[in-house]
């Protein structure tokens, strides 16, 4: 479900802004609902439409007995209508989603058109403390009025550096094709509510195509036909970047600087590439098999295609526009003799274009610049398909590891990197400028070569800690070391690694054999330095080490990377930023003391490179895995504790520290509103560096749409500017660390003692959850579980755990633990409750916290999931399971009462009313999914429980009929969908 709805400021508006946005979602949804209607009484029969229209109505708060008509109702369907209910409230929600997203975006565009410059309250929050998202111009005018020096606010833009990355492995649920139909849905009702002007005819054909593209939507079956394969995921994830962010990033570049003309008319703007991209999709190979080096190879020349495909299609506009002549126009002599060059270069281009284009030098110089790009693209292409192991000049294959390889060949008539081609772009710039002229296309187009690159995304490769001390303990067996590696203490293991890694001497025989996982490892490595000296550097910097303990696992893929000669001991230079993700609590703590081990050693800080001349260190922080470990209070306490003492660690050692962030797209996983989520970290720990996932599952409300994505990379801007700027005393207030420091211990006892501790709690989230039914959903390329066939909580990825709390409406890793804690507290000292109101007043932190709870328990309901306990529990758990269900709905109960008197508030969300209807909205509407998706799993489990039989076989149900287990299956797979829609969210 929608995480938050922007809140802009809209002074000349007669009523509040979210007002307005409630008020719009009252209105529009009729718009939705009518169109649902019509086209299930035209695509279902009679009778059948009826009841899914009755099935919508018993959602309605005013009707009786609910729960008992429902159920009723469900169990007079066949299996047939049942999928039928299930597609249809899944159509709703997804209707609903494309409406919300419009309004959002119609909000934003409200707050640009009303903004004035400067602030119309002399009331605003001190901007420490503000909430509501602000756009540049406003924060801009803020600062000047706060007196913010404008050298202070140009040195902080000339380092700015927001990083973005893609990640695929969240279950993203929705069907490429089906988003496809979204978009033309979308498009169309934008088209109906914009159109004032139309007249009833114009109207009229909206309506009826609106209604034919959603007739069409549910003749497409919405899963996935097949298990999709890493490339696939590539592909969703890259679409984004072609059909909204390509184009919306030069917008983005020229909002913040008109901003910054308004209040700070002499401050230098911040870099084009202020905002770049990265990708873990066909880089992350944690726990996925499919994940190889020819895929990452193949994923960065896909990648790589994309951008000189859309390189071409701007070239090829452009000469289109500057039809410029020598006869009415200077040109600089800089681009006269690049035009000499190139007809030395391309004499075929010279004979074919030179008479056409004699007298216009831009379009003859855009000839030469789109057949270098079509070289270049020519190029790519072989290299995609001769793979990572070709020859890198057409001489030689690369070598193994612990050899070194030879520069590519130069004066290529391709593009070999993306700053040449950008210097014949500013060739072109500066020869119009000098003559009077501007090109906004062509100032697009150097601006988006900036950004993206030949690359689009950098690839961070990801692996599992083990993987790299499992290879170097095979090659230690195979050098016959006196100590093998995996018999090393920690101490032995630090010591050999520097003095592995400081010599040239190779260390890997080149004629060995290796196991498959070895060999892998090895071959990952090889394939980073060969996709380097072609793409070069930028396509792949970053090496993540899940699960990362100790020094040594730093040390391990630095000396792995320096046998593939990613790693110059002597000139004390790397090619590769071995990045440490620190996951469970344990972790946590540990990082401070592991990452200043390492920075004691000089060598070590000299393969760091260097961010405006101090070396710079980037340290991931997970959410998903410390959350699942001890609770989602224990969690954010001790992340947030990690960041301060990393970045006092690293101001201590003269080094630039970049924090990412790893989160999720549920609250359970970090997520959240990121504009609050940015403002609530450490004071003085950004410093206008901030690196975080954006997660599969939430790209699309994020991305879809052109000013949705300008909205949220505006926000996220502005929230970095504000945090790193104006700096927030709270965070060292020792009382109050010390008393979230109890919160946090107490939270994550109460967590372990039902999560890890109880016996019955992995038996019961199997059973009254649809976790197993989700992991046959084809969405991932990538396992639920790290272990195949473990069924324990460890064993468990975060990201189905939390897909399972959600589908049955328990939503527990978001908030359990928390009332516990809090109420423990205010046993010993009930006047506690007037420093917790005032922590939610003035603290950005533990409001953050308190205000993902309150979103999260306004989602949760115990009714529906006390249906799945009962109803999939097993008799001989039934005593068990209820005492884990009182046990979690007491918690429940405590938690939204103690939030609620923190807060203020007589309801849940009544500080976001906006929000409040539309979480209302979507828990009365998914009820029958609810009970439907009971329903087909207990069916489909009776049938699993019985001997094995062919699929065409099939057993009598609780209702006479009899089903397969492939349709069952489906069925219960289709509310899975359904449910996921209307939360908006999955894992």
């Amino acid at each position: 479900m929608r995480q938050s709805m922007p809140t802009p400021a809209a002074a000349s508006e007669a009523i509040p802004a979210s007002q307005r946005v409630t008020r719009l979602l009252g209105e529009r949804l009729e718009l939705v609902e009518d169109l649902w209607e019509t086209v299930l009484r035209s695509e279902c029969p009679p009778e059948q439409a009826e009841r899914l229209l009755r099935l919508k109505q018993l959602s309605d708060p005013d009707e009786a007995d609910v729960t008992g008509a429902i159920v009723q109702l469900i169990r007079e369907m066949d299996l047939a209508e049942a999928i039928a209910a299930a597609r249809a409230f899944s159509l709703y929600f997804q209707l609903v989603n494309i409406l919300e997203q419009h309004i959002e975006e119609d909000s934003y565009l409200d707050s640009l058109r009303n903004q004035e410059n400067g602030p119309s309250d002399p009331f605003l929050p001190a901007l420490a403390n503000q909430t509501d998202p602000a756009t540049f111009r406003q924060l801009f005018a803020r600062l000047r009025s706060l007196n913010v020096p404008p050298a202070q606010l140009e040195k902080l833009l000339r380092t700015l550096d927001l990083r973005l990355v893609f990640t695929a492995h969240p279950t993203e649920i929705v069907r490429h094709t089906v988003r496809h139909k979204q978009r033309r849905v979308a498009t169309l009702i934008q088209k109906l509510e914009q159109g004032s002007g139309l007249n009833c005819l114009e109207r009229q054909g909206l309506r009826l195509q609106l209604e034919e593209e959603i007739r069409l939507w549910w003749r497409t079956d919405e899963l996935h036909q097949f298990k999709p394969t890493v490339l696939d995921e590539v592909d969703y994830a890259l679409h984004y970047f072609q059909q909204v962010l390509f184009d919306a990033m030069p917008q983005l570049r020229d909002r913040i600087r008109a901003a910054l003309k308004l209040s700070y008319p002499d401050v230098e703007p911040p870099r084009d590439s202020f905002c770049t991209f990265g990708s873990w999709v066909g880089s992350d190979r944690d726990g996925n098999p499919s994940v190889t080096p020819d895929i990452t190879w193949r994923t960065a020349c896909y990648q790589r295609q994309l951008m000189l495909e859309r390189y071409l299609k701007a070239v090829n506009e452009l000469s289109d526009q500057l039809s410029i002549s020598m006869q009415w126009s200077q040109v600089s002599p800089a681009l006269l003799e690049s035009l000499e060059m190139d007809r030395l270069r391309f004499p075929e281009i010279y004979e074919e274009r030179a008479a056409r284009y004699r007298l216009e030098p831009y379009r003859l110089k855009l000839s030469y610049t789109m057949e270098r790009l079509r070289l270049t693209h020519q190029r790519n292409q072989q290299l995609a398909d001769a793979g990572w192991e070709s020859p890198c000049d057409g001489s030689a294959p690369p070598p193994p590891m612990g050899g070194s390889m030879a520069p590519a060949p130069t004066q290529e008539l391709h593009y070999s990197t993306v700053d040449e081609f950008r210097y014949d772009l500013e060739l072109i710039q500066d020869s119009l400028e000098r003559t009077g002229l501007s090109c906004e296309s062509l100032q697009h187009l150097i601006s988006q070569a900036q950004i993206f690159a030949f690359c689009l995304a950098s690839l961070d490769i990801r692996q599992e800690s083990t993987r790299h001390s499992d290879a170097l303990d095979e090659l230690s067996r195979y050098l016959q070391l006196a100590v093998p590696y995996g018999e090393m203490d920690e101490a032995q293991r630090v010591e050999w690694l520097l003095s592995e890694i400081q010599t040239r001497r190779p260390l890997l025989p080149p004629t060995a054999k290796w196991s498959a996982a070895t060999a892998e490892t090895f071959a990952v490595f090889r394939m980073l330095q060969r996709l380097q000296q072609e793409f070069g550097s930028r396509i792949c910097r970053t090496y993540v080490i899940s699960m990362s303990h100790t020094v040594s696992d730093l040390l391990e893929v630095l000396l792995l990377a320096k046998e593939a000669g990613l790693v110059d001991p002597l000139a004390q230079r790397a090619g590769l930023l071995v990045v440490p993700l620190f996951e469970t609590v344990e972790d946590l703590q540990r990082a401070p003391a592991v990452m200043g081990t390492l920075f004691r050693h000089p060598f070590y800080l000299a393969l760091l490179g260097s961010d405006g001349g101090q070396p710079l260190q980037e340290v991931m922080l997970g959410y998903s895995d410390s959350n699942k470990d001890s609770g989602f209070l224990s969690s954010n306490w001790e992340i947030h504790k990690a960041q301060i003492a990393l970045q006092r660690l690293a101001i201590e050692h003269g080094v630039a520290l970049r924090i990412f962030h790893g989160r999720g797209g549920s609250v359970g996983r970090g997520g959240g509103p990121a504009y609050q989520a940015i403002l609530a970290q450490p004071s003085g720990t950004l410093s206008g560096r901030i690196k975080i996932t954006e997660q599969g599952e939430v790209l699309a409300s994020k991305y879809s749409l052109p000013e949705l994505a300008l909205y949220n990379l505006e926000t996220v801007t502005t929230a970095v500017l504000q945090n790193s700027l104006v700096s927030s005393p709270v965070d060292e207030t020792p009382s109050w660390n010390e008393l979230m420091g109890r919160l946090a211990a107490r939270s994550r006892d109460h967590y372990r003692a039902l999560v890890h501790d109880n016996p019955d709690l992995v038996a019961f989230f199997q059973q009254v959850t649809p976790i197993e039914e989700i992991s046959k959903l084809q969405i991932s390329s990538r396992p639920a579980r790290r272990k195949s066939g473990a069924k324990d909580l460890s064993s468990l990825r975060a990201i189905p755990w939390v897909f399972g709390w959600t589908q049955s409406r328990f939503l527990l890793p978001s908030w359990f633990g928390v009332g516990a804690a809090l109420q423990e507290e205010l046993d010993q000292d009930p006047g506690q409750l007037e420093l917790l109101r005032l922590l939610y007043q003035r603290w950005p932190f533990f409001r953050m916290l308190i205000s993902k709870v309150e979103m999260t328990l306004s989602k949760v309901d115990l009714d529906l999931a006390h249906h799945y306990v009962q109803a999939l529990g097993r008799s001989e758990n039934r005593e068990a399971f209820e005492a884990i269900f009182q046990s979690i709905a007491a918690e429940f109960g405590l938690t939204r009462d103690l939030v609620r008197a923190i807060t203020g508030h007589s309801r849940l969300l009544d500080g976001d009313p906006a929000l409040q209807l539309s979480v209302d909205l979507r828990n009365r509407t998914i009820i029958p999914l609810g009970f439907l998706q009971v329903a087909l799993l207990r069916r489909l489990r009776d049938q699993n429980r019985q001997p094995p039989m062919s699929e065409t076989s099939a057993s009598s149900s609780d209702d006479g009929r009899t089903y397969s287990r492939s349709e069952l299956l489906r069925g219960a797979l289709l509310t899975i969908n359904g449910i996921a829609a209307g939360m908006r969210n999955t894992g």
